[in-house]
């Protein structure tokens, strides 16, 4: 059985864990983020983490896998941005390789959960492997035949930028007005509850409510359904993946809306698909991008 190490990087806390190649956890540290020092102290955390998990264990570790939540240069490794920490050029393969001497692999953390999913998660029977996920940001990771698709500069699959309503709402100023992360996320979700006279802690609340018959619950989920069934019918049109795996944070609500979702993308896609377009919650919920991390090094 071969072994590798799986880090996740977040804004709140970092996990690093030993996983096997079948995605099987075998152990896991968590400690909170630290920002104090910008890129040098979360580099030096990184290190210092591997070193506690590997102590007084006898496993062969192949690599290091790294997920991260900003875009990557696949030339190098490096990190262009972390948004949620402020932090950029981001010298991550070169000084995590250095300080271990293992061969270290870095991606996106929506690209890597993917690679989860369709690796030894819902997608791992399919060649091509759409992950959404669908959380406070919409992110997605393309998976075809066990490889992610990066793009040339690291930018590929920041489906969260696709344009659904021109002109419309904008979640940051890294995103375009009426991209479908700032009408469809969770957290733009909460906002226009508030622009509409209802307060709610999180997305998910929306839909408890809408199933009570609360009539602005009830027409924020349907506008929901139908803006995030045109932008899964966007991808199919242009790229038709095997089946659409759906993680994230508002999945936890999916029974209140995945049947309904699945039915209104038959109104986005060509006639002979419809009922055919194959859409699945995720195998994986938290744990996605540090078994999608360690899975890189496998590769």
């Amino acid at each position: 059985m071969k072994y590798s190490i799986g880090i996740d990087i977040g804004g709140t806390n970092i996990r690093i864990a030993i996983v096997n190649e079948k995605g099987e956890i075998i152990k896991v540290i968590k400690e909170p983020t630290n920002k104090s020092n910008g890129k040098d102290s979360l580099l030096l955390q990184i290190v210092n983490l591997y070193h506690q998990i590997i102590e007084n264990e006898s496993y062969k570790i192949v690599g290091i896998g790294i997920g991260v939540p900003g875009p990557i240069n696949p030339k190098d490794g490096s990190v262009y941005v972390i948004p949620n920490l402020n932090i950029t050029d981001i010298p991550l393969k070169q000084f995590v390789e250095e300080k271990t001497k293992l061969p270290v692999y870095v991606g996106n953390d929506a690209n890597v959960a993917g690679l989860a999913e369709a690796t030894v998660g819902n997608g791992k029977d399919y060649k091509v492997v759409q992950y959404l996920t669908l959380s406070t940001g919409i992110g997605g990771g393309l998976v075809i035949n066990k490889e992610m698709v990066t793009g040339h500069y690291g930018f590929a699959q920041e489906v969260g930028s696709m344009v659904i309503k021109r002109g419309d709402r904008r979640p940051s100023i890294f995103k375009a007005f009426g991209c479908i992360e700032g009408i469809a996320s969770g957290s733009m979700l909460v906002t226009i509850a508030a622009d509409k006279g209802l307060k709610v802690n999180h997305a998910g609340e929306i839909f408890e409510l809408a199933d009570k018959n609360n009539d602005i619950a009830l027409n924020l989920k349907k506008e929901w359904i139908e803006n995030m069934a045109a932008f899964i019918g966007s991808i199919v049109a242009y790229m038709e993946p095997d089946i659409f795996v759906l993680g994230g944070g508002l999945m936890k609500s999916s029974k209140y809306f995945l049947d309904e979702l699945i039915k209104k993308v038959d109104d986005y896609v060509f006639e002979y698909l419809k009922g055919k377009i194959k859409i699945v919650a995720a195998k994986y919920d938290q744990d996605a991008g540090i078994i999608g991390a360690a899975m890189q090094a496998f590769k």
